[in-house]
């Protein structure tokens, strides 16, 4: 988020991809280099990536217009599952048939493929609308009116991060806990799902790429509906914008904690079962994705939404690296019983999450966001500074 605010966010994405999708084509010769060659480049994947979310934070803020944000935003987000929905039933069957000894390809093909979106991307992606070059006058206009208001332009001179008021404000840690509380789900689903699939629903490889696949196909679908659905809310007034978000963010947290009970207790016996509840669960955490507290972060943050949004994705990886870790001490065995524990602190985590951001969310622009604060204290500064200047002539 910060590197956004500073290079720009078309840099910092398009050149960020880029990377990852070149790192992604050398990992199989990574590998056969050996595990620490492997984890290197696996990191800096890593480093690549985290700076995704944060970058499209920052072009959202210039791009939207607020009474579109959350349905723009929600598709957008809806996208990311995508690549989820391609890359599981692709991976499986190029594990099998794939060129360059199998799994190798899956990297070769989707390094590719990041590569060749990167130079679109940078081609065709600018910060702002003002210095766009193939959109129309009459459509700059209208997006930079709608805007202004959140960006930073207005005031004069390139903003301090307020840091100390974002990590004192309850709004934002609000955010931070959720997005936390919700990735150990979503890693959870992307990291361990395929292996519960095997190794207790037994599915082979084939079929574990394509069952794995239909959750996320009701990721997107959801997530996509439910951001017209829920601007369609905001806009009619009936309900206040910072309950619709809490009331996402509830049903998109309990709905898959109901949903992974109700799985803890399916066995081999049942398989496709499992596959319902893991499809209800991803679905109904598009509630999450499409109003909840990520899109939530472009209401409370102004121009400082990307580095807000930099933030919360660091808190929202902690899952990535701890979750799989326990998961693993607690799945020696791969029994049911063992995974029923796994469900179940999922299912706490989710349910702290949902209390938190429900007590304490807002949707109100923070004040040390606000253009118009910081205008005003720049004309205190002014004045002071001229006061100053005028005391120190008296003086002489």
């Amino acid at each position: 988020g910060y590197l956004s605010s500073k290079y720009g966010a078309r840099n910092v994405l398009g050149y960020t991809n880029l990377i990852a999708g070149i790192l992604t084509i050398v990992s199989p010769f990574c590998a056969n280099a050996g595990y620490i060659a492997l984890s290197i480049c696996r990191f800096f994947i890593g480093l690549a990536h985290g700076a995704l979310w944060p970058a499209m934070s920052s072009l959202f803020v210039h791009w939207t217009p607020s009474n579109e944000r959350t349905k723009i935003i929600g598709t957008a987000t809806a996208g990311a599952w995508v690549g989820n929905i391609v890359a599981l039933p692709v991976g499986g069957v190029l594990c099998v048939y794939g060129f360059g000894g199998g799994w190798p390809s899956i990297f070769y093909l989707f390094g590719a493929i990041g590569i060749i979106w990167s130079i679109g991307f940078l081609v065709f992606v600018s910060d702002s609308p003002k210095t766009h070059k193939f959109i129309s006058q009459h459509e700059k206009e209208y997006i930079l009116e709608e805007t202004k208001k959140d960006l930073s332009a207005k005031v004069g001179r390139k903003l301090t991060t307020p840091w100390i008021k974002i990590f004192t404000s309850k709004v934002c840690w609000a955010t931070f806990i959720a997005h936390l509380c919700n990735n150990w789900g979503n890693y959870l689903y992307l990291t361990q799902l395929p292996s519960f699939m095997k190794d207790v629903l037994k599915f082979d490889i084939k079929s574990n790429g394509f069952m794995s696949a239909l959750p996320y196909i009701a990721c997107a679908l959801s997530t996509s509906i439910l951001a017209l659905i829920s601007e369609k809310i905001i806009n009619s007034n009936k309900i206040s914008k910072t309950n619709v978000r809490r009331i996402f963010n509830g049903i998109g947290m309990i709905g898959p904690l109901v949903m992974l009970i109700c799985l803890s207790f399916v066995t081999c016996k049942n398989p496709y079962s499992g596959v319902i509840f893991l499809i209800v669960a991803l679905g109904l955490n598009g509630f999450f994705w499409s109003a909840g507290p990520l899109v939530n972060i472009n209401d409370i943050g102004g121009a400082y939404s990307g580095v807000i949004y930099g933030i919360t994705n660091t808190f929202g990886t902690i899952p990535g690296i701890v979750c799989p870790y326990i998961v693993g001490v607690i799945t020696k065995h791969q029994t049911q019983q063992e995974w029923q524990i796994v469900f179940v602190i999922c299912a706490i985590i989710y349910f702290i999450g949902a209390a938190v951001f429900w007590f304490f969310a807002d949707s109100h622009i923070q004040s040390w966001a606000l253009v118009e604060n910081l205008s005003n204290e720049n004309i205190q500064q002014s004045t002071f500074t001229l006061n100053e200047i005028e005391y120190k002539i008296t003086k002489m």
